[in-house]
This record gives structure tokens, sequence and C-alpha cells, in this order.
């Protein structure tokens, strides 16, 4: 099963320069805890990724919502992609690796397909253990 098949809607993104509060706002409203941070003439080009961990950290600083933009807290460099024809084990290998829950899949120019997570991993492989067991 490729990670394709794990990105069945729309990613939700925020563009550059983005208030925090308003990204906050998006991720509540959406029920998500990480959004791709792209280009605001080019949404399927991701600069960076901003997740709860990042307003944890924030926080943590004694900083504000109110006085950050998404690129002051997010992830900005070095960000963990895979392609969309890569087997979702591959998917899981990444995410052990880097020690994220969340990673930005790209087509073959490395623009944004979509976002999958831990959550949409552990799902299949319930689904197929079920399979299995049946």
């Amino acid at each position: 099963m490729n990670v394709k098949s794990l990105t069945s809607r729309e990613p939700i993104v925020v563009e550059i320069g983005t208030p925090l509060r308003v990204a906050a706002q998006i991720m509540v409203k959406e029920k998500i805890g990480f959004l791709p941070i792209v280009s605001p003439s080019d949404h399927r080009r991701v600069l960076g990724v901003i997740s709860e961990r990042d307003f944890v950290r924030a926080f943590a600083q004694h900083r504000g919502l109110d006085d950050l933009n998404v690129e002051d807290v997010g992830t900005m460099e070095g960000l963990v992609k895979i392609r969309e024809d890569e087997e979702v084990s591959k998917a899981a290998q990444l995410m052990l690796e880097h020690n994220v829950r969340h990673l930005i899949v790209v087509d073959k120019n490395d623009k944004l397909v979509g976002v999958v997570s831990l959550r949409d991993i552990v799902k299949i492989e319930e689904i197929l253990e079920h399979r299995s067991k049946s």
C-alpha cells in the first residue's frame, strides 16, 4: 500500500506570514495538530511546518500568540517528506527515525499532495491486522 492512499483529503495549510493565533484557530476548527506552511503564491510549495509541539515550545519560552507568525516558531529547515508513491512502511520508518508524528507527502516534483500522520498509519495497520485474522 502506498502513502498516496492515506491522503484522502485536500491538505489544510497556512501561508508564511500567518499570525500564530490564526494557525491555532485553524487547528482547533479542523481538529488537526499539524499544518504545512506554504508560499502565498503556490500552496503546493512547502516552506515549513508547524505542529502542536511548536505551540507548546513557544508558550514555554513565554512567547505569545499575538506577536508571532507561524515561521517564528515552526520548523523551516530539515523538513521530513515522503513521496506519494512510497510504501506506508517507509513512512512509519521515517517517523521513527526522525521522531515525528506527521510527514509531508509530495509528488515527483516536490509539490504538496497531503499529510500523513502516525494515526493514519496505525489505522491502516489495525485494518490489515483485522483482515488477516478474518
